[in-house]
């Protein structure tokens, strides 16, 4: 399995929003950081996604994407909220961890490689337990990228 391209920068533990509008805000922040393309481009980028049917997967898990123009590279970030946010999942849960992923416009496979990546990993009830609960960047990051 690949490791998706997750840094502990690009981790966020329980910061302060309120709603998918605030996360996903959040999420774009943090990949403007990695991409040095604007917050706003990507924001909305994930907002467009959002708007043609819900990213959540269950379990409480999200995964945010995107294709975009100007992206050179696959980047990740990560949030876990301290309370759930509605965000329409399949099993009607809210949603405490959010993995946004954004790809180049043209990398289609790649896309696809590290949203299956993630899910796989997001599948283990262990692994997604102690997301839920470590307060530690590097942890959370560590179970993300260890191999299975």
């Amino acid at each position: 399995m690949m490791t998706p391209p997750l840094s502990p920068t690009n981790i966020r533990m329980d910061p302060p929003v309120a709603d998918a509008g605030d996360v996903l805000q959040a999420l774009a922040e943090i990949l403007a950081g990695s991409t040095g393309l604007s917050a706003e481009g990507i924001a909305a980028a994930l907002q467009s996604r959002e708007a043609q049917g819900s990213t959540g997967i269950g379990h409480g898990v999200a995964l945010p994407h995107a294709r975009l123009e100007g992206v050179s590279q696959v980047a990740v970030a990560a949030l876990r909220t301290a309370q759930g946010i509605p965000f329409a999942a399949p099993d009607g849960l809210d949603v405490r961890i959010f993995l946004a992923v954004v790809v180049p416009k043209a990398a289609a496979t790649a896309h696809l490689e590290t949203l299956s990546a993630l899910a796989a990993k997001l599948a283990v009830d262990e692994v997604r337990e102690v997301l839920m609960k470590t307060p530690d960047p590097q942890e959370f990051f560590r179970l993300l990228t260890s191999p299975a």
